[in-house]
């Protein structure tokens, strides 16, 4: 005999409810667009003023002089690259695995700046527009995009193949 008690059912509904093979798709294409317009927002704030992102890469005294240029080219159009990507939706398990990687790194230098206490008054996540002080919830935000890519690696899995015999 079922069991009928309200709580069970209640339950046995909502894993039912998100257990439906339609939330998949949803749910691979808002956290792929989410995380593709992040991506692509930060790239052109950095690249529609690449001499106040430069100025920022400069404040963590980290590179050497000769190297602001050309990292902040390629940090932009890295972004604008993997967003594009992203957004574009193929060979999307290898896109969410560079957004994960390019996440992952940007929280370990957060870490690394703010355990050195060097004092960074725009964190430049969207070069000189936005700015912000680098914080532990900087690295926190990154690490949560991180986390987000990797629930899309998960969602962009390949279907199982069906094999009749």
């Amino acid at each position: 005999m079922p069991d009928l008690h309200p709580s069970k059912i209640v339950l046995d509904e909502y894993v039912t409810t998100i257990n439906k093979p339609e939330w998949g798709p949803i749910m691979k294409t808002v956290v792929r667009m989410l995380l593709g317009l992040i991506l692509l927002a930060t790239s052109i704030a950095k690249l529609s003023n690449l001499p106040g992102f430069v100025a920022v890469l400069h404040s963590y005294r980290f590179l050497p002089q000769g190297l602001h240029w050309p990292a902040a080219v390629i940090i932009a159009v890295s972004e604008l690259v993997i967003g594009s990507w992203l957004c574009w939706g193929r060979h999307l398990r290898q896109a969410a695995w560079t957004t994960m990687a390019l996440h992952v790194t940007y929280a370990g230098f957060a870490a690394f700046m703010l355990l050195r206490k060097v004092p960074i008054l725009n964190c430049g996540c969207f070069g000189s527009f936005l700015a912000r002080p680098l914080s532990w919830m900087t690295m926190g935000q990154n690490l949560l995009l991180a986390a987000l890519s990797l629930l899309l690696v998960r969602l962009a899995r390949p279907a199982p193949k069906l094999v009749s015999r």
